[in-house]
């Protein structure tokens, strides 16, 4: 938000408190009687906690995400649990292997995003293979529907970057879409002998539990179908109670799901001007330009204020949420105090430099979504070193 537009929205925040103030006042002293602002406050908190989904528990949202990187503590050769009931020291070989703390804790450092997609075509087996090759227990995968209702392992709503070929994928069926080769436009394509193919939901989640890799899957599109796709898939899935969880930047997905099955472990994502954001990428990927529209463009606007005032006063609360997905720009220490006190985990995204990932896991100690695996277990191995 620019100077000018946050001292407009700060000055009008003042004169509310101001007016609201002296109207309670005056309603006390001058009428002696209970003004409607506290009735109406006194409405908003029941309904608050009324349509509230309350977090998960504690001990399955360690399951599914480990123990938190902010309270582990580091020296020169040992990694240490920051709590009064764990005094447990491993040498830094006892993390190597999915960064396992006891025999039923681990922390989760890094997650491949989409598998790595810089190293091997994204949301593929090979990636997948990858992720577990080289140290890394948690992949993100992005959940799309094709026009079929088949639930596929796909990030655009478009084709064409991956494969070369026109098409949208809800407009597709399962057939028109599960031969085509997603490795013909990667960087490193000449390597990938014979290409790789588009998967399937289920294939995705039978090859990571396989692999035993947590997961991450990311709801890509508002409709809510998927909600029943995704309680189907635990359904038939119960692993994943304790090896995945579900992100996704739509508030109403998470909260439906939760409502459904409060078990289920779900992170919001976040980052300034999101609906914007949506809006613009959707146009690009179908040739389109931004809307000129005033209306939508203002709506659009005051729809991002809204959703950024509201995440961290009622959103996370009736969400329900255990970690919130945080564009990297916008995270800092006094930022992750925060969402910490309100039991809520900071996840990084998106870190591709390995300075970066020095600084977002051993400075300020959260877990990073990265795209590739370049340097292989010396990373990881040496974040918290």
């Amino acid at each position: 938000m620019s100077g000018i537009l946050k001292t407009l929205f700060d000055s009008a925040a003042l004169w509310i408190y101001l007016q609201a103030f002296w109207y309670i006042l005056i309603s006390i002293l001058y009428y002696f009687s209970i003004p409607w602002i506290l009735w109406g406050t006194l409405i908003i908190v029941i309904l608050s906690w009324v349509l509230r989904n309350p977090p998960p528990d504690k001990k399955i949202v360690n399951k599914v995400l480990g123990v938190d990187p902010s309270n582990l503590k580091t020296t020169d050769d040992k990694l240490t649990l920051l709590s009064d009931n764990h005094h447990h020291h491993h040498n830094n070989n006892s993390i190597n292997n999915g960064d396992k703390l006891t025999n039923n804790e681990f922390c989760m450092r890094v997650i491949g995003h989409r598998g790595g997609g810089y190293d091997y075509p994204e949301n593929s087996l090979s990636a997948f293979n990858n992720c577990k090759a080289k140290g890394c227990n948690t992949v993100e995968i992005d959940l799309r529907r094709t026009k079929d209702n088949i639930p596929i392992i796909f990030h655009d709503e478009t084709i064409e970057r991956l494969t070369g070929k026109i098409g949208v994928i809800k407009d597709m069926t399962w057939d028109e879409l599960k031969d085509l080769d997603i490795s013909c436009n990667h960087p490193l394509r000449e390597t990938f002998k014979g290409g790789e193919r588009i998967l399937s939901f289920n294939e995705a989640i039978e090859q990571c539990l396989n692999n035993d890799l947590n997961i991450v899957i990311d709801v890509k599109d508002s409709n809510l179908d998927f909600v029943q796709i995704i309680l189907d898939a635990y359904k038939k899935y119960p692993k994943l109670y304790e090896k995945a969880w579900i992100t996704s930047c739509f508030p109403v997905t998470i909260y439906m799901l939760r409502r459904r099955d409060p078990k289920i472990v779900t992170c919001l994502a976040f980052e300034p001007k999101v609906f914007l954001g949506l809006a613009e990428e959707s146009s690009r990927e179908h040739g389109l330009t931004r809307t000129k529209s005033f209306v939508k463009n203002l709506l659009i606007f005051i729809l991002d204020i809204l959703h950024e005032w509201a995440l961290t006063r009622f959103t996370y609360f009736i969400l329900g949420i255990s970690c919130v997905l945080l564009h990297k720009d916008i995270i800092s220490p006094h930022i992750i105090e925060e969402w910490k006190s309100r039991g809520v985990r900071v996840i990084a995204w998106p870190i591709n430099l390995p300075s970066e990932k020095i600084h977002y896991t051993k400075t300020l100690k959260v877990v990073i979504i990265f795209i590739y695996l370049v340097g292989g277990r010396y990373i990881y191995n040496s974040i918290y070193a």
